[in-house]
């Protein structure tokens, strides 16, 4: 039994037959019909758009017995040889098992011979991006001046791997993905060829599938035809494809519209109980979301779905705000992520849709302009609008986590406490940075509050390393006028003392050590001529001895010394937190606050 696919079935044979294609063949049409047909082609796009099927038709036109034309008999001996794939004057050349410099050195010496009987020899190079370096430029110049009874039609689909001297050489025709309806349509028309009875929804589900491909689709179709025979219905083709059901997604996202976490959950146990991916069945949710979204936000944008999908899509989008719909496409968004490294798939996209379902309403605009007016005239403020009801505890347990500004005003709290200047969980313990001066006027007031006092460094160093940081710092400023380069090392660098002519630095890591010991005899005058005094630097690396010098009986404990680095940024962290602090106080905040029945839920420093 030989059975031709339908991919091979129904290839186009004439330009008119090519679905979604029109700029090509319409250009391809009027150089054949000009006589400016040039002498080498790039055709790019992605897989089973066309290409190569375009190819041969250009083969076609150009040594068909009533061209060169772009209407091709397609009865002569030339197209029947050429249709077929068994033309001796057509090359079809496979790029990607034929890529090295003996291959195109084989094309160079035949591209010499004249065709043995048609008009023109034509070389097709398909996967041409998997040609080698050398193969690249072994073909350099002959597609730049091949002779005239030659022609070159390149195919790829990366065609960012092309050198740009192939690219110079050719004229390049992108090839588009075709639009559903496109191969909905096609498809349509290559059933009822073949006997086929397919409803509107299981053509759609197919070319859906098919991810913009022409011959995805037909090879699909062939599937779905070995397993649900020829009048499938919808719920057979998604079975048969492994595909989730269009009408399963457009019922989960119903469920979230109308906040019906029941529903909701059902339908994603039916989809797990099939064997179906459950990131698969996320992203689906997102793009049917983001039809949603654009039904409702910009009505007039035209959406490539079929009609009974494109109903369920518009009824959605009217039946929920705005601000809610871009909160489900964010969230279900995320929850792709989330599914995608989960180790339990299935439960993470529950909760992360059940979220969704207990939704804290937005306000409206216009809601908080009337009650901004209400205020200004005087009036009392108009009642907040009534959020929809959550179902009740017997389908699903309420949540018992902190939503809304308040709790996000407390999770942000949270974040933003830690040791200054350390990742969350990185600071090692027992460890306090030391203070820049004991001088600073923050050390004799415990009336600061604690907020800030927990994000500033410790006070109350000894006397000697307040003196010798604060001397210290200096140095280092004046170091970074001179070595810019320098300078940072040494800030990175924890001091143990400056006596006896010797500044002692515990660098933090073997590099830095390494990179300040290189730059010794930088470094060290201009700290001499700082101090007044000859000066060396002597270099360990570890941890600060101090950290272990604690006493058990000790009431408060010694702060540890800090470097420069350190220090620093746990000054602009405490001058960040103060500056939050105030505007989070402000007076005009807290009203308006107030006015809009919210909560601060961030800060930004601009």
């Amino acid at each position: 039994m030989n059975y031709l696919v339908l991919a091979r079935k129904y290839r186009p044979q004439q330009f008119g037959e090519m679905s979604g294609q029109q700029h090509v063949v319409r250009t391809l049409s009027n150089a054949l019909k000009t006589g400016q047909l040039a002498h080498a082609f790039l055709f790019t796009g992605p897989r089973g758009v066309g290409k190569t099927t375009t190819a041969r038709l250009v083969a076609k036109a150009l040594n068909c017995e009533k061209g060169p034309t772009a209407e091709p008999c397609g009865a002569c001996t030339p197209c029947v040889e050429i249709a077929e794939g068994r033309a001796v004057d057509v090359v079809e050349i496979d790029a990607a098992s034929n890529n090295g410099v003996d291959n195109v050195r084989d094309i160079v010496e035949a591209v010499k011979y004249r065709p043995a009987r048609d008009r023109y020899k034509v070389f097709v190079v398909d996967e041409v991006h998997m040609l080698s370096t050398g193969a690249f430029n072994a073909l350099l110049k002959t597609l730049e001046e091949p002779p005239e009874h030659v022609k070159f039609v390149l195919a790829t689909t990366d065609v960012h791997k092309v050198p740009e001297t192939i690219l110079s050489r050719c004229q390049r025709f992108d090839f588009r993905r075709l639009t559903l309806q496109q191969i909905a349509d096609q498809l349509a028309k290559v059933a009822e060829a073949e006997g086929m009875r397919l409803a509107p929804g299981a053509l759609a589900l197919v070319a859906r599938q098919a991810e913009g491909g022409m011959r995805d689709a037909l090879s699909l179709l062939d599937q779905v035809r070995a397993a649900a025979g020829d009048a499938p219905d919808e719920a057979a083709v998604a079975e048969a494809l492994g595909a989730v059901d269009a009408a399963a997604i457009s019922r989960i996202c119903g469920a979230l519209v109308h906040r019906e976490g029941g529903a909701l959950l059902a339908e994603l146990e039916a989809l797990h109980a099939r064997g179906l991916e459950m990131k698969r069945v996320a992203e689906e949710i997102v793009r049917h979301l983001r039809n949603v979204v654009v039904a409702r936000l910009v009505p007039a944008t035209p959406l490539d779905l079929p009609d009974g999908e494109l109903a369920e899509v518009r009824a959605q989008a009217a039946a929920a705000d705005p601000a809610q719909l871009t909160r489900l496409f964010d969230l279900a968004q995320r929850a792709v992520v989330q599914v995608k490294l989960s180790e339990q798939p299935r439960y993470a996209l529950e909760v992360a849709l059940l979220e969704g379902v207990f939704l804290a309403p937005g306000a409206q605009v216009s809601e908080l302009v009337a009650r901004l007016e209400a205020l200004a005239r005087g009036a009392p403020l108009p009642p907040r609008s009534a959020p929809p009801s959550p179902p009740p505890p017997s389908a699903v347990p309420a949540p018992g986590g902190q939503t809304g500004a308040g709790g996000a005003a407390a999770r942000t709290g949270l974040a933003s406490s830690g040791t200054p200047g350390c990742a969350e969980g990185s600071e090692p313990a027992g460890w306090r940075p030391l203070p820049a001066s004991t001088g600073s006027p923050a050390a004799g007031h415990p009336e600061r509050s604690s907020d800030a006092s927990a994000a500033e460094p410790s006070r109350g160093a000894p006397t000697a390393y307040g003196s010798d940081a604060e001397r210290w710092r200096a140095a280092v400023d004046e170091v970074e006028k001179v070595s810019p380069a320098g300078a940072p090392m040494l800030k990175q660098a924890v001091l143990r003392g400056i006596r006896d002519g010797e500044i002692d630095l515990v660098m933090p890591t073997d590099f830095l050590a390494r990179s300040v010991e290189r730059r010794r005899s930088e470094l060290e005058p201009v700290l001499t001529q700082f101090l007044g005094r000859p000066v060396r630097l002597a270099i360990s690396v570890g941890a600060p001895p101090a950290a272990e010098a604690q006493s058990p009986d000790a009431t408060t404990p010694t702060p540890v010394p800090a470097s420069i680095a350190a220090t620093e940024a746990a000054e602009r962290q405490a001058r960040s937190a103060r500056v939050r602090e105030a505007a989070r106080n402000h007076p005009n905040i807290r009203e308006a606050v107030r006015i809009l029945d919210g909560g601060v839920d961030k800060i930004e420093e601009l």
